[in-house]
């Protein structure tokens, strides 16, 4: 490919258009936009990040602490991809711009180079740490057997995939969309995006149901928290689902729109996982235990005023009082049910 070439326009102004074909063109372009899209969601994963940090360290409860390893590493797979597709732009534009070809032949050929293959290895993992975050809040809300394990075999399934589609990947040579790697990275993609978007609607699912099933008597405030339209597209990380469907449908009719998606996702990981993770440091996290324990006529919300004024025992849950007849022990021990 010629990098460009001076042409007279009919006006008989000089152009320096290149020479490449519209699709080659829009190839380039969704790989340059990709990288700036991830960029910006990084941006804002950094600030949710840091608002999730000071949730988790101002946790009363000291289960909740350890979200912060989950966290920090989801943060930290993240930055090391964004920074690896910015390295493989920056030499496929800036370091390379003399590649026999140019970008788009280096797009092509180089994708064994070490810092693509970092942003591919960090991206596969980033998906299984959130894919199994989502699994576990399933689990939490649906406390099912069936549907866990069902979502454990394709998560299962998609991990296998992957390390294939990395192997593959880094060593083919004709790019992204050639026949060798698609044979690969189409099924991974089906299944991987397949999955996030079962999660997603698995999880919509049950929070709707348990909106349903809550006493109408909720005050405002605690009606904002568990069931107003924020509470459940976080929680049921609805912006992830809705990406992985878009990309899911172009990326599986091979049309090239699929790019500018690929860094957007693995950022939406971070930020979708920080986000329930708060929630759940808040104590503010939606819980099956909410309508297993209590009904209608013992629960009492705190509103402004904190707990109870009566002298009742009474289980703080968020912004719930669950009266309990029953005798508690003094001591108890952290479940791994307090997690999540």
């Amino acid at each position: 490919m010629a990098s460009s070439t001076v042409a007279a326009s009919s006006a008989g102004e000089t152009s320096y258009a290149t020479d490449e074909t519209s699709q080659q063109l829009w190839y380039e372009q969704s790989i340059n936009a990709s990288v700036y899209i991830g960029a910006m969601a990084w941006g804002l994963q950094t600030a949710i990040f840091y608002a999730t940090t000071r949730s988790i360290l101002h946790s009363k409860r000291t289960a909740h602490h350890l979200w912060l390893i989950f966290a920090f590493t989801m943060f930290s797979l993240t930055t090391i991809s964004i920074c690896c597709n910015i390295n493989f732009n920056q030499r496929a534009w800036i370091d390379e711009r003399n590649y026999p070809g140019g970008p788009i032949a280096f797009f092509s050929d180089e994708q064994s180079l070490p810092v693509n293959a970092a942003s591919i290895t960090t991206s596969v993992i980033t998906f299984f740490l959130a894919d199994g975050l989502l699994i576990a809040r399933c689990y939490a809300l649906w406390r099912n057997f069936y549907i866990t394990t069902f979502l454990l075999v394709i998560l299962i399934a998609s991990t296998v995939m992957s390390v294939l589609h990395c192997i593959q990947a880094t060593r083919a040579t004709g790019g992204a969309w050639d026949d060798s790697t698609l044979s690969l990275s189409v099924p991974y993609a089906s299944l991987a995006m397949s999955l996030n978007v079962l999660l997603v609607i698995t999880l919509l699912w049950r929070l709707v149901d348990l909106r349903r099933k809550l006493p109408a008597t909720l005050n405002e405030q605690a009606r904002t928290t568990y069931t107003s339209l924020e509470a459940i597209i976080v929680e049921s990380a609805f912006p992830y689902g809705l990406v992985s469907f878009l990309f899911l449908i172009l990326y599986g009719v091979r049309n090239i729109g699929a790019n500018l998606f690929l860094s957007l996702l693995v950022q939406l990981e971070g930020i979708v996982s920080d986000l329930i993770i708060m929630r759940i440091a808040s104590g503010n996290a939606w819980s099956m235990d909410i309508l297993r324990q209590v009904g209608p006529r013992n629960v009492t919300f705190r509103g402004q005023l904190g707990r109870s004024a009566d002298g009742s025992r009474t289980h703080d849950l968020s912004m719930m009082i669950l009266h309990d007849d029953s005798q508690v022990p003094a001591d108890t021990k952290t479940s791994p049910d307090d997690l999540i």
